[in-house]
C-alpha cells in the first residue's frame, strides 16, 4: 500500500490510504478509520459516519442525548420511552426499514441509586430504579434483537466492559451474543476513549484484577 499525506478535520482520519491490492476495484482512495477514537460521543459518531451512517438512520435510545450534535444523518428519526412512549424492545418500524439502527442502552449497574440521582434515565429505559446486571443484560439482548430486525445494513451498539462490585461486567459479549442469535455478525469494534479512565481506584486497597472501564462502539451487519 502506498501512503500519501492528506489530513482531514474529521477525528479518526489522520490520512488517506491508496489501496492497490483490493480485489474487484481500481485502486480506490479513501480515509482509514482508527480502531481507537478519542473525544465525545458526538465526535465518535461523526468519525464513523462516512462508513456506517450514509443512509437512513434510526436511533432507538436517543431522546435528549448528545450523539448527533456534530453530525446529523438524513433521513433521521429517534425514539425514547420517556418522550414518545416507544420501547426499544418493541419498535413500531417494519422489518429492514432503516439502513442503520443506533442503540445506546444503559450498561452500568445503578446499585442503590434512586431516580433523583439519574433524572429520567431509569424511566427512559423502562427498567426501574436500582437496576442490576441481569436486567441490563436482558434489556441489551432484547434491544439488539429489535435493532437487528429493523435494520437492513448496520446496527451500532454502544457498550462497556468494566469492573465493579467485585465482578467483571462484559457488555460487548452480551451485545454480540444477542446479535449472533439474530443472525447478524460483528463487522467492526471501535474503542471509544473519552478520558475518564477506570473508576473506583481510590477505594482499591488490595489489587485483585486489572482495573478497567473500556467503552466500545460495536458495528454489526447481516450474516
Amino acid at each position: 500500500m502506498n501512503d500519501r499525506t492528506n489530513p482531514t478535520d474529521t477525528p479518526g482520519y489522520p490520512r488517506d490510504v491508496q489501496l492497490g491490492l483490493v480485489e474487484g476495484t481500481d485502486r480506490p482512495v479513501g480515509p482509514v478509520l482508527q480502531s481507537v477514537i478519542t473525544g465525545s460521543n458526538a465526535e465518535l459518531l461523526r468519525a464513523v459516519a462516512p462508513l456506517y451512517l450514509t443512509g437512513s438512520v434510526l436511533d432507538v435510545t436517543y431522546g435528549r442525548g448528545k450523539w448527533w450534535d456534530l453530525y446529523k444523518p438524513d433521513p433521521f428519526a429517534w425514539h425514547d420511552l420517556a418522550l414518545d412512549g416507544v420501547d426499544c424492545r418493541a419498535l413500531p418500524e417494519l422489518d429492514a426499514s432503516w439502513d442503520t439502527v443506533a442503540f445506546d442502552p444503559p450498561y452500568v449497574e445503578s446499585g442503590n441509586a434512586t431516580r433523583s440521582d439519574y433524572g429520567d434515565f431509569f424511566d427512559r429505559f423502562g427498567i426501574g430504579c436500582g437496576r442490576r446486571l441481569g436486567s441490563i443484560e436482558r434489556l441489551i439482548a432484547a434491544g439488539v434483537a429489535e435493532a437487528c430486525r429493523v435494520a437492513r445494513r448496520f446496527v451500532l451498539v454502544k457498550c462497556m466492559e468494566y469492573v465493579a462490585g467485585a465482578r467483571f461486567h462484559d457488555g460487548p459479549t452480551a451485545a454480540t451474543v444477542a446479535a449472533l442469535d439474530a443472525g447478524w455478525v460483528k463487522h467492526d469494534q471501535i474503542v471509544h476513549y473519552s478520558g475518564g479512565g477506570p473508576g473506583g481506584s481510590h477505594r482499591t486497597f488490595t489489587v485483585l484484577r486489572a482495573a478497567r472501564a473500556h467503552s466500545y462502539l460495536l458495528v454489526f451487519s447481516r450474516g
